[in-house]
């Protein structure tokens, strides 16, 4: 996940091959954002898994 820069007031969070993912950088970070950040996690691991 990248710091704010400059002033930004969000965080974003980049995966290869996924679309970035911008997160208010207030707290606490609301469900939707874990959920979205989740996903992605949990679709990467489910296709390690598979080419196993």
């Amino acid at each position: 996940m990248n710091a704010p820069r400059g002033g930004s007031s969000h965080y974003t969070f980049r995966k290869r091959g996924c679309m970035p993912i911008t997160i208010p950088k207030h707290e606490p970070i609301k469900k939707v954002y874990v959920e979205m950040v989740r996903q992605v996690v949990e679709s990467e691991a489910k296709n390690g898994e598979e080419s196993e």
